[in-house]
C-alpha cells in the first residue's frame, strides 16, 4: 500500500494503529480515553451521527471523552456514550459491544412518565437524558431522569442486562405538580411503576 508516494509496511501500520488507540489483535483501549480515541471508537462502533455531532459541538464544555465502557461479562461491554450536556441533565446513548464476536447493537430502553391522574405512559427510546450510574458488582444501570430542572418529578429506572439487552428490574415515576406547596420527595421514594 502506498500513501503520498511512500510504501507503508505492516509494521508501520501497526505502529499507527497503536498510536491511535487500536491495539494489536483488535483490542482497543477502553479507559481514560482521549478525544482522539473516542473518534477511533466512533469509527468502530458507529453510534448515531446526530449524537456525535451534538457532542462535538459542545466538546469544549465536556471535560472528558464522554465514552465509558462497563464490563458485563468477559469481552462483553455496555458502552455509555455522552451526546450532549443539556439544560439541566446530559443526554446519552448506550451500545452493547461483544468484542469476541465483533458484534454491536444500539440499545433501546423502556421509559416511563406518570401523569397527574396517576396513569403511567410507557415508551421505548435509544437516547436517554438523565444521570446514569452503573454498579460494577451487580451489573445494574440506574438512570434518574428529571422532567424539569428542580428534580421534583421524572423517573428512576434500574436495568439489568440479558443477552446484551436491557431488562427493567425496578421503575419509579413521579408526576409533576403545579402546587408550590407540594412536598418534595427524593427519587427513591417516588411511587413504583407496576409491572414495568
Amino acid at each position: 500500500m502506498k500513501l503520498f508516494g511512500f510504501g507503508i509496511t505492516a509494521a508501520f501500520v501497526g505502529l499507527f494503529l497503536v498510536a491511535s488507540g487500536v491495539k494489536a489483535g483488535g483490542d482497543q483501549k477502553k479507559s481514560d480515553l482521549t478525544r482522539e480515541e473516542r473518534s477511533a471508537w466512533y469509527q468502530r462502533l458507529k453510534w448515531p451521527a446526530d449524537c456525535e455531532e451534538s457532542f462535538q459541538s459542545q466538546a469544549e464544555d465536556i471535560p472528558d471523552a464522554g465514552l465509558t465502557f462497563h464490563r458485563l461479562k468477559d469481552k462483553q461491554y455496555l458502552v455509555e456514550i455522552q451526546c450532549y450536556l443539556g439544560a439541566y441533565q446530559p443526554g446519552f446513548v448506550f451500545m452493547f459491544y461483544d468484542e469476541a464476536r465483533a458484534k454491536t447493537a444500539l440499545l433501546k430502553f423502556k421509559r416511563y412518565e406518570r401523569e397527574t391522574d396517576g396513569r403511567v405512559s410507557r415508551y421505548l427510546e435509544t437516547e436517554l437524558s438523565g444521570f446514569p450510574e452503573f454498579d460494577d458488582k451487580t451489573k445494574e444501570l440506574k438512570v434518574w431522569s428529571k422532567s424539569r430542572g428542580i428534580g421534583d418529578c421524572g423517573s428512576i429506572v434500574v436495568y439489568t442486562f440479558r443477552n446484551g439487552q436491557p431488562v427493567v428490574e425496578e421503575a419509579r415515576a413521579q408526576a409533576c405538580q403545579d402546587d408550590p406547596d407540594a412536598p418534595f420527595a427524593e427519587p427513591e421514594a417516588w411511587p413504583r411503576v407496576r409491572n414495568p
